[in-house]
């Protein structure tokens, strides 16, 4: 494993600038502002949350990236407390199953699934609450002018605004093209990282389906998870359902046309649904899971005065999102946690 810390002393008080919103550049964002930091985030989208999201049409909608957390480590244990505590999350008791060859199984629940309320983006607007986020800035590039870093958006060209310190909290790949030259260190780690993709169906039914569960990890498929929006608390009763491709398909298939890639998920969810649609989207999530989980938390150069952090490194998960964030927050600050 790659360390690239430096046992960083107690940074003094500086403008931190953190480049995307899913909850692991929000994490960090809060504990460095707890201790004082400046600290301002970009977002290329128009909202926070990354892959906690939900898309939304005229009358019905569907999480359609993360679909549910689970929590085991105590300090996202106290934050999920909080969310709950706020009403932006709530407990799944969905019917989740194994489904293969038609044959239905059950899953011994041995923790609680959890989704955010009203929709999965809303843990992610609550971590946003009162901090400085430019939307619609998608960052391609960064330039350093005096020991100070200096942001180039797609949109607007150079950003206002100068920063003692940069925090990119986006997938390696992404990082690593933002980065350029400026960090061997860092982008030799990033380079290590394979993310695999996953193709995402949205469907819409006018009638309910008769499937006899909410959700169901499938083995014998193209997609690897479906489930029943309307099955979470706190959503519409329309019907809408979620299907998520295997990774291995997901790769293979990449750079397969979005309307090659639609037909083959409609007509594979028809199959094992038993009915067709009224209407569908489909979304390329080309970043979605790590291949190899890690436990490196974040990483650090600290010549350069840039820092990445993500679920990425660690497992993919909302929580390794949530702790990679909360750590690197804790290390700039100067604070060492009692376990990582």
């Amino acid at each position: 494993m790659v360390v690239l810390s430096f046992n960083l002393a107690p940074m003094t008080l500086k403008k931190i600038a953190i480049v995307g919103t899913g909850i692991a550049g929000l994490s960090c964002a809060k504990q460095l502002i707890k201790a004082g930091h400046e600290v301002t985030l970009f977002e290329k989208s128009k909202g926070v949350g990354g892959r906690m999201s939900n898309r939304k049409y005229e009358q019905w909608q569907a999480d359609h990236g993360a679909q549910y957390f689970t929590i085991s480590h105590p300090k996202f244990v106290n934050e999920v407390s909080q969310w709950l505590e706020h009403g932006v999350a709530q407990t799944w008791h969905g019917k989740i199953v194994n489904y293969c060859n038609g044959n239905i199984s059950e899953i011994n629940r041995d923790r609680n699934r959890y989704v955010g309320t009203p929709t999965m983006t809303a843990p992610a607007k609550f971590l946003a609450n009162n901090l400085t986020i430019q939307t619609s800035q998608t960052i391609i590039g960064i330039k350093k002018v005096n020991q100070h870093w200096q942001l180039v958006s797609e949109e607007d060209g150079l950003c206002p605004g100068v920063f003692d310190f940069l925090i990119l909290a986006i997938p390696p790949i992404q990082a690593q093209k933002i980065m350029g030259k400026e960090s061997a260190s860092l982008t030799a780690f990033c380079q290590q990282a394979k993310m695999l993709p996953c193709w995402t169906l949205i469907a819409y039914f006018k009638e309910a389906l008769t499937l006899p569960f909410d959700a169901a990890f499938v083995q014998d498929s193209i997609f690897s998870w479906i489930a029943r929006d309307n099955s979470k608390p706190g959503r519409p009763t329309t019907n809408a359902w979620v299907a998520q491709a295997n990774p291995d398909w997901s790769l293979q298939n990449i750079e397969l046309p979005k309307i090659d890639a639609e037909k083959t998920l409609i007509d594979t969810f028809e199959q094992l649904c038993g009915t067709k649609s009224a209407f569908n989207q489909v979304h390329l999530w080309r970043y979605a899971k790590l291949e190899t989980p890690i436990t490196q938390n974040f990483a650090i150069d600290s010549n350069a005065q840039l820092g990445i952090c993500g679920d990425w490194l660690r497992a993919s998960k909302v929580e390794d999102a949530w702790l990679s964030g909360y750590f690197l927050g804790l290390e700039l600050s100067g604070q060492k946690p009692a376990s990582a």
